[in-house]
């Protein structure tokens, strides 16, 4: 049950190969990986070179997660993951949390990497943070309480390339990224790293990421403490700038 990377998830809503937003103009998802969004044809023809290998990837690795649930292993998933799911069944959960707290994970990053006060540590830095699957009793079926976060910390990509696989695949494609956005002048690439055992990590990249965007952002010591209740209590954040704790 291998591919050659983890699942990388969508960014946020930006035309992936022009950066217009979602509030410019009206988006749409790529329709085979439903995961980067275009404004146009012809921007989603433009981008197919370099987003065809992650497009290929996601696919794959969901095809294989629905096949994967008829078989023996499948089914002891299902007598050991909670609520009795699958792998494929806690793969879209997870999908749906990572858009529920897709802000509140891309603010977490910009703080515990210290973004604001050198951008660049976003070509050697990533947040990674371990999640445990709640049960139906604790989520009520709210996607923001779906996971929590056991763990949190940054971790430099180098460290990243010596762990296991798909962690050196996923951060090269994730270095890769990174130069096309600076190569066309649209800002550095930032990520946060989610897993949960037993799927593979999962990379959630941030796109457009400049210093001059962050320079009204104040830095939180408190920044794990924040990330770590918001997402127990299946909050978003106003915003995680500004002076003093965020607004609860």
């Amino acid at each position: 049950m291998s591919t050659s990377t983890g699942k990388i998830k969508r960014m946020a809503r930006k035309c992936n190969n022009c950066y217009v937003t979602g509030e410019e103009k009206q988006l749409f998802s790529c329709s085979k990986c439903k995961f980067q969004a275009y404004c146009s044809k012809e921007c989603q023809r433009a981008d197919w070179k370099k987003h065809k290998p992650m497009c290929q990837n996601n696919g794959k690795l969901e095809s294989v997660l629905k096949e994967h649930e008829s078989t023996a292993t499948g089914l002891f998933y299902r007598r050991t993951l909670v609520d009795g799911m699958s792998l494929y069944e806690l793969d879209q959960r997870l999908e749906k949390w990572v858009r529920w707290h897709h802000g509140t994970l891309m603010a977490a990053t910009v703080q515990a990497l210290r973004l604001p006060e050198d951008v660049t540590r976003a070509h050697t830095h990533i947040l990674y943070a371990k999640l445990q699957p709640r049960p139906q009793a604790e989520h009520h079926g709210s996607p923001g309480k779906y996971f929590r976060v056991m763990d949190a910390e940054v971790i430099e990509m180098e460290d990243g390339l010596s762990r296991p696989s798909p962690w050196p695949e996923s951060i090269m494609q994730l270095r890769g990224m990174c130069v096309e956005a600076e190569r066309g002048q649209r800002g550095y690439c930032a990520a946060a790293f989610v897993e949960c055992s037993p799927l593979y990590v999962q990379t959630v990249p941030f796109g457009s990421m400049t210093q001059d965007g962050m320079r009204n952002e104040v830095l939180h010591d408190t920044w794990k403490e924040l990330f770590m209740d918001y997402i127990e209590e299946g909050k978003k954040p106003e915003i995680l700038r500004g002076r003093g704790r965020p607004r609860q």
